[in-house]
């Protein structure tokens, strides 16, 4: 099965292809599905595609969070008995 790039006119392939995601200093490498020219990974991504990037996104978004809280929590923060 294949498509035509709508803007290159290049001839694309389903394939999964790992890609890097960042988000404020944190990565995540994902195998992402979508559909490939031969030569390059500027895919073209489905809606259903689109769900594992979203959901690098959240993981990359949690690890910051985590990251930023561990950052503010001092022994000032807490009340000792």
């Amino acid at each position: 099965m294949e498509k035509i790039h709508p803007e290159t006119g290049e001839i694309l392939h389903r394939d999964v292809r790992p890609i890097e995601f960042s988000y404020k200093g944190e990565k995540i490498t994902v195998n992402m599905p979508g559909w490939y020219p031969a030569e390059g990974d500027e895919g073209i991504f489905t809606r259903d595609d689109c769900k594992f990037s979203d959901q690098a996104l959240r993981i990359l978004k949690a690890r910051y969070a985590a990251k930023m809280q561990e950052n503010n929590f001092t022994t000032e923060n807490v009340a000792f008995a």
